[in-house]
């Protein structure tokens, strides 16, 4: 079977592409289809490498390269777990498809399609790959106009302003987050405490390092102490009453408290937590 290089590259940028966008669906990134492109571009350069005489031993870590820089071209600069999830996930899902494909080549005519070096090869024109795509294109946008995919667990862009301060956060829909204040009977929004260093009140920050349990509120005038019970135990959080949560997509206004907590939410993706009851469609 004779293999070009050039058809290599494209059909590898198709396929690439849609294993970072699986990537970035899985992992829940916020990543644009710029940067994916770009790691496909990465990912389907590195692909030539299969061209390259080697040992068999070879190829898998060929393939580990190949991911890494199609993830570092995507997805970088993250957290450096984060990176290194992202990195798995996308060589992980280079494995599954090309098991998929010496599945389907057992039935697929000779010369049809191969597996050069982990990367993919399918002996196509490219003016039919360029029709094929846009039928392709054209049949998931009819899919999505007749099928409207509800979303679940949506994350919002939520903008905290206080004391003449403001950030910007991404919150993830929770239902289990029923907590409110118990004064005012105001809902609660769970924070990680490190984006709100520069704006939360440093009291409230110095209260997450002692023991709420038994401490009181003296000198710590504004703030409150939120009962919390979940699967890893129960406890209290410090809050404060910020004087504006947005959230950016409608422009509405929420008035809440946010408690802060040391735990990570999330891999990087969220940081904080909120009742989807609060900013109804």
């Amino acid at each position: 079977m004779t293999v070009y290089a050039d058809v290599l590259v494209i059909v590898n940028l198709y396929v690439d592409f849609l294993l970072l966008h699986c990537v970035r669906g899985f992992l829940r990134l916020k990543t644009g289809n710029g940067r994916l492109i770009l790691g496909a571009l990465a990912g389907a350069v590195c692909a030539l490498v299969g061209l390259l005489p080697m040992p068999r031993w070879m190829g898998p870590l060929a393939g580990g390269l190949c991911a890494l820089a199609a993830a570092a071209a995507a997805f970088a600069p993250v957290r450096f777990r984060l990176f290194v999830r992202c990195w798995l996930c996308t060589w992980l899902f280079s494995f599954l498809l090309a098991g998929f494909l010496l599945f389907l080549m057992q039935f697929a005519p000779p010369g049809y399609m191969a597996v050069v070096g982990g990367a993919v090869y399918l002996s196509l024109s490219l003016p039919l790959l360029f029709v094929s795509t846009c039928l392709a294109y054209l049949g998931f946008w009819l899919f999505r106009r007749v099928f409207p995919r509800e979303s679940s667990a949506p994350l919002c862009r939520l903008r905290v302003e206080y004391q003449g301060k403001s950030t910007e956060l991404f919150a993830k829909a929770d239902t289990g987050n029923a907590l409110r204040e118990p004064f005012s009977g105001l809902p609660v929004i769970v924070c990680q405490a490190a984006p709100l260093k520069g704006l939360a009140p440093q009291a409230a920050l110095q209260m997450l390092g002692a023991d709420t349990s038994s401490a009181g509120l003296d000198g710590y005038e504004g703030l409150r102490l939120i009962p919390f019970e979940s699967v890893g135990g129960k406890g209290l959080l410090p809050a404060f009453k910020p004087e504006k949560v947005i959230q950016s997509k409608t422009g509405r206004q929420l008035e809440c408290w946010l408690a802060l907590t040391q735990t990570p939410l999330s891999a990087g993706q969220f940081s904080a937590l909120y009742n989807p009851d609060l900013f109804p469609e």
